[in-house]
Formats: structure tokens, sequence, C-alpha cells
């Protein structure tokens, strides 16, 4: 069994992002919201807690066909202080899901040990002119 590359955990923008959640009590195979993209979409979680790793991998919903899944990304940093409780996953080079009717989302995949897993503050930025990331405050 092959294990997901480490998720990138650096200061993140704080601009605009194309949605915010939280994540309460999800357990593996949770989806997130849908959205449309033209090619890289940035998944950040802000404070985990209740497990040591999460791997998120980004997936296409395709319309009357199977799901397209994209690379892993776990997601260590967002469950320890001494990181600054931030992890971030990028994925580029997506297909543009803006002439179609298909949507991206994201999907847990394995929560390391636990059940399940509490994270404060989600953001999805579908936008990469933000990188290399400015100084971030606290949250997305």
């Amino acid at each position: 069994m092959a294990s997901a590359p480490s998720a990138n955990a650096y200061p993140i923008n704080t601009g605009d992002y194309l949605w915010k959640s939280h994540i309460a009590g999800a357990i593996e195979g949770f989806q997130s919201r849908r959205w449309e993209d033209s090619s890289y979409s940035e998944v950040i979680f802000i404070d985990c807690d209740d497990a040591n790793s999460v791997t998120v991998q980004m997936r296409m919903d395709v319309n009357n066909a199977p799901d397209k899944g994209y690379d892993k990304k776990t997601f260590t940093a967002c469950f320890d202080v001494d990181a600054g409780l931030r992890s971030q996953g990028e994925w580029s080079d997506l297909p543009d899901t803006s002439t179609n009717s298909s949507e991206y989302y994201f999907q847990l995949t394995d929560i390391g040990g636990a059940s399940q897993v509490e994270v404060t503050s989600v953001c999805v930025d579908n936008t990469a002119d933000d990188y290399p990331p400015r100084h971030a405050g606290n949250g997305c």
C-alpha cells in the first residue's frame, strides 16, 4: 500500500476564498460541498482535533459516470500547535469544470488514530495567484 504525500503547511493569505466552513464529527468518506474550477484548487484545514492525521482526496463529481479521483494529501500540521495548526493541500492542472456540468469536492479517505475528525476552519481557494503565500492571521 502506497502512502499519500504529506500536505504543505505554511502561512496562508487571508484574502478571498471560494468558500469557508468547518467540519464536525466527520468520518472516513465525508464529502465537502461542490464547486466549479478551472485548473487549481487549494484546501486548507485549520485547527484539527480527535485524530493525528487526515487524508484528503480531490475528486470530480461527474454526471452519469463514476467520479474521478486525483492526488491524496495527508494533513498532519493542523493537529500540531508547533506547526501552527494549519495544513494545506494544492491540486493544479485540473480539468476546467466551468464548461460542463461537473464540479469538484474533497473527500476524507483516511482518519489516522480516530474514528472521526473535527476541523475548526476549512477554506477552499481556486486561485493560485496567492502563491507564494503572504503573511496570514488566525483562521482563513
